[in-house]
């Protein structure tokens, strides 16, 4: 192995180049807010405060005291009836709701998007999923919510589905009907379960929802009876602490809390709970004029984003406008590209979608932050502008007005586009076969199939069958036709394209082979391009 800087080296060399963060964790690397508000001294001293359950610290495994207190204060601030403690993410949190409230052998509707904890539930709980599959908006590509009529469809169909979870937002900050989606679960007398990992903030937003006469979009303020919020994504607490908050009466509050003694660590970090706990007092202490700001700066941001020549924006009434989606495909920047440009000038976004690029804001942007975006969107936009007219601008940061592009234009820009877009992919291959003897056999041999790969395998419903119970390994080519033992994840976003039980086509594996030539990851393909399928063989039984 080639020598590398280590982890910490380029945590601190990161640190030091004041990256301007439009990535989770919400406090963005920043402790101003800590310190504002009294609590700089604890992010000063990580070290000193990482202890382990001595008396009068209380313990996860056991609350009786402070992390008892702080439980409850969760659950006052999101309106719950009972609240739990996540330290594992929420990712843990997800997987004891699934399990406490399916039974061994039941089923649960779900949204086919749903994240990959929640496939890692079914397996533990011997459970059966029922899948809704996501509408695809045909302009932008984002996933759109769970259609509530659907929902109602599946549970009069199929009686055997005991819970029904949703995302909602999901990764794009797309929202669910989660209010008419829960009057339709709880009229046939089963719970609902809302995976809001991405929304622990909507609860503070619906107070400023509420002020302007708009309904709310918290699953907590919308009926459901189970809500997971990573605190962390946008938020002030550390990266993989969360919270579950139980709504109602019908889930079984005992159960679940077992089940999490069992899923999370008997060493629970206290820097996590610290965290939490800070996070819930500066909360308490000014999150309204906190997340008033924070409006403030989004609303600034989408203002000042319009006058930007050749700037889309998503702008939906189903979106969650923390999260920010922006493209440049009019200038022929691609989704990637305009990271990579967004880069170059210290801005790191979230991800990247078709010809999108995501930034997720959070409570640790500040106004400077936005400002330094639009900054080098503007400057983007003239540059890219004034090629696209024939000239180079003046200045870099002036702004240019889009401008007609004729046909001989547009289609040697494509051509150019798309030479160097070959060149980029067979240089990728190269290089992964160079780092891996055995690359060319992911590479080489799924490209023999030749067909072009399409995003329509994001959306494509494949063949259900029963999750298998053992598996054995074989190379993504050669498993078409196949049933899956494991998801198979591009990440991010982090949601399945292909799940456990589904048989498995020829298209996703084209867009799987895309994604491996570009060098993305997805989980569930390993280093030498092979996929774990279903195996009737006592030796690959699952241990």
């Amino acid at each position: 192995m080639k020598d590398r800087v280590s982890l910490t080296d380029f945590l601190m060399y990161h640190k030091e180049t004041h990256p301007i963060s439009f990535h989770m964790p919400g406090h963005k690397g920043r402790s101003t807010l800590y310190g504002i508000y009294g609590f700089g001294d604890f992010v000063k001293n990580v070290v000193g405060n990482d202890i382990t359950e001595i008396p009068g610290a209380d313990a996860l495994q056991q609350p009786r005291e402070r992390i008892r207190d702080m439980m409850e204060g969760y659950a006052g601030l999101y309106g719950a009836k009972h609240t739990e403690l996540l330290v594992n993410g929420s990712s843990a949190g997800l997987m004891a709701s699934i399990l406490g409230s399916v039974p061994r052998g039941g089923k649960l509707l779900m949204g086919r998007n749903s994240h990959k904890s929640v496939y890692g539930a079914l397996r533990l709980g011997g459970i059966d999923p029922v899948y809704i599959m996501p509408e695809i908006d045909g302009e932008t590509g984002l996933q759109l919510g769970l259609d509530p009529d659907k929902i109602e469809t599946a549970l009069i169909e199929d009686p055997g589905i005991k819970a029904v979870l949703v995302t909602s937002p999901n990764y794009y900050g797309v929202l669910s009907d989660i209010e008419r989606i829960a009057s339709i679960v709880h009229l046939h007398g089963r719970i609902l379960i809302v995976d809001q990992a991405h929304g622990a903030h909507l609860k503070f937003f619906d107070y400023l929802r509420s002020e302007d006469g708009l309904p709310h979009r918290a699953a907590e303020n919308c009926g459901a009876d189970i809500v997971v919020d990573s605190t962390h994504k946008t938020l002030l607490s550390f990266t993989g602490s969360a919270i579950l908050n139980i709504c109602t009466e019908r889930p079984d509050v005992s159960r679940i809390s077992e089940l999490l003694r069992m899923l999370q660590t008997t060493s629970p970090s206290y820097l996590l709970m610290g965290s939490l706990d800070i996070n819930q007092q500066i909360l308490r202490m000014d999150g309204y004029n906190l997340i008033k700001n924070w409006d403030a700066d989004i609303k600034y941001f989408y203002e000042e984003a319009a006058q930007i020549a050749s700037l889309g924006l998503i702008d939906r009434i189903d979106l969650d406008e923390t999260k920010v989606s922006i493209t440049m495909s009019a200038l022929g920047l691609s989704g990637p590209e305009l990271a990579e440009e967004l880069e170059k000038r210290n801005i790191w976004v979230e991800l990247t979608h078709g010809d999108y690029v995501m930034l997720m804001t959070g409570l640790g942007n500040e106004r400077g932050d936005y400002e330094d975006v639009l900054s080098a969107l503007r400057d983007l936009s003239a540059h890219y502008g004034g090629r696209i007219q024939g000239v180079e601008p003046e200045s870099s940061a002036s702004k240019t007005e889009s401008a007609a592009q004729d046909a001989a234009q547009k289609q040697a820009k494509n051509e150019a586009q798309a030479m160097a877009k070959n060149e980029a992919q067979a240089m990728a291959k190269n290089e992964a076969q160079a780092a891996n003897k055995n690359a060319s056999q992911p590479v080489d041999k799924i490209a023999e199939l030749r067909t072009p790969s399409s995003d329509s395998a994001l959306i494509e419903r494949l063949e259900q069958r029963k999750i298998p119970d053992t598996y054995e390994e074989v190379p993504l080519y050669s498993a078409e036709g196949r049933v899956l033992y494991e998801s198979i994840i591009p990440y991010p976003p982090g949601t399945p394209i292909a799940c456990p039980g589904e048989v498995l086509s020829k298209s996703v594996i084209l867009y799987v082979r895309d994604q491996l030539v570009a060098q993305h990851v997805v989980l569930g393909v390993d280093e030498e391009g092979r996929v774990k399928v279903e195996s009737d063989c006592v030796l690959f039984k699952e241990i």
